[in-house]
């Protein structure tokens, strides 16, 4: 066994430690399992958010965005910051409500809303625990190649599945502390370093490899965290457990921060990469390669920052996908969902079955990160708007059942449409608005 094997081992049995150590989240209601009210600084705030968003997308594929699309990579952590401008306008509609999830802040108390936003938010979860699956065979493999991938990737989501079941949210945001250490440590500041010591001297004197424009299907992709954010269920159960309005405030913008640090270094890596006219076969291999080819020997520092960051959002979404299955969908349709222990081990083996299903059949880890948010922004987004116009709880899921209708028909019939990120969720919105209009007229014609 090599050094390199030895340090990441080392590292998961870290996150385990630390998830394993910390006080357990109470299992006698969903609520005390997924988040702890009032209790949370502003650090750790920053340190969950920022590690909830970065994970394998943010590490492994802005690097290779970078080298390809240049600042383009920017537009993700940019949205990012949009969206949590957003939150801090509506910060007290978060801080007031006494539900637990993104569904019982949607949903309007209404049993069949309440239900199929659960179906929705826990797809989405689970397609981007998915990717984190994906992301974590295409990091670990090469430096275990006698091992098949599947038992490593077995192995290392069995570790982060432990502590996310036995210690709740407090593990969780437990070890977004120690992922955003190792991060910072083994990731932003060897680039910084790195940096000065060239002196400027970043390019080769002919840059020979070609940037490309980022085609603007891709630029709204991006974009979606301005419209995910405020609908995001780590968002809601962060601020509901900050000590205090300041310190929650404070968390986010700082958690903000913190992901651009990260993203802006992981884009410079594929962007000084591309500069320098290095061939990738593959983009998602950007980071590992530099710090390899500059770190002479110490190129595994950047294998232990990635794998921090997979697993952070491994664990966060792994938690969000476990509350929604039993907050949303188990306890309003099953009769012994007052069994919140059994009902919690259901949901995560539910979760930990399906995510590997699809990690299985679909290998691309920016795909299925894009498809989630694709999916949670269309079918939420419009009911979010719905609740503004103060439609009844049926009426909004009257007109989601319409909205994920038209979705699939487009989608079986593979009717190309572009951008879909703007018009599926745009198609909701206007079926909202129509139920609004005949709802007005209706209540006219009563008077």
């Amino acid at each position: 066994m090599d050094i390199i094997q030895i340090l990441i081992i080392i590292s998961l049995l870290s996150f385990l430690l630390v998830g394993l150590l910390v006080k357990r989240s109470s299992m006698s209601s969903y609520s005390e399992f997924t988040m702890t009210r009032g209790k949370l600084n502003w650090f750790t705030i920053a340190c969950g958010i920022s590690m909830t968003f970065t994970g394998g997308a943010a590490i492994l594929t802005t690097a290779s965005v970078g080298y390809t699309f240049k600042w383009y990579a920017l537009i993700d952590p940019i949205a990012l910051m949009i969206g949590l401008l957003v939150v801090l306008a509506f910060y007290k509609k978060y801080e007031n409500d006494t539900g637990t999830t993104i569904s019982d802040l949607l949903s309007s108390n209404h049993k069949g809303l309440s239900v199929l936003i659960g179906i929705v938010t826990s797809f989405t979860f689970i397609l981007i625990v998915a990717a984190n699956f994906v992301a974590l065979s295409k990091l670990l493999s090469p430096f275990f190649p006698t091992i098949n991938p599947l038992i490593i990737t077995f192995v290392v989501s069995t570790t982060v599945f432990s502590y996310v079941f036995l210690g709740g949210f407090n593990s969780v945001t437990k070890t977004d502390i120690l992922q955003y250490f190792l991060i910072t440590v083994l990731l932003i500041i060897p680039l910084l370093v790195f940096i000065v010591k060239r002196q400027g001297n970043l390019a080769a004197d002919e840059i020979t490899h070609e940037f490309s424009v980022m085609p603007i299907d891709y630029i709204i992709l991006f974009s979606i965290p301005a419209l995910f954010t405020p609908l995001s269920q780590d968002i809601n159960l962060r601020i509901k457990s900050a000590k205090n309005q300041k310190n929650g405030k404070i968390g986010l913008i700082m958690g903000g921060l913190f992901y651009f640090s990260i993203t802006l270094t992981t884009a410079y890596v594929g962007i000084y990469l591309g500069n320098n006219n290095v061939e990738l076969t593959d983009p998602e291999q950007a980071i590992p390669l530099f710090f390899k080819n500059n770190f002479n020997g110490f190129g595994f520092i950047a294998i232990i920052a990635s794998l921090a960051a997979i697993v952070s959002t491994l664990d966060s979404y792994t938690l969000n996908s476990i509350t929604s299955i039993s907050n949303d969908i188990i306890k309003p349709l099953s009769k012994r969902s007052d069994n919140v222990p059994r009902t919690i081990k259901t949901a995560s083996l539910i979760t930990y079955v399906i995510a590997m299903a699809i990690a299985l059949f679909f290998n691309k880890v920016l795909a299925l990160s894009l498809t989630s948010l694709l999916v949670y922004i269309s079918v939420l987004i419009p009911i979010a708007l719905g609740n503004s116009l103060k439609l009844s709880g049926r009426k909004v899921f009257f007109g989601s059942i319409i909205n994920i209708l038209v979705i699939s028909i487009i989608e079986v019939l593979k009717i190309e449409i572009s951008p879909k990120a703007i018009i599926y969720p745009a198609i909701g919105c206007v079926i909202v608005i129509i139920i609004k209009f005949f709802n007005n007229k209706k209540e006219l014609c009563n008077d």
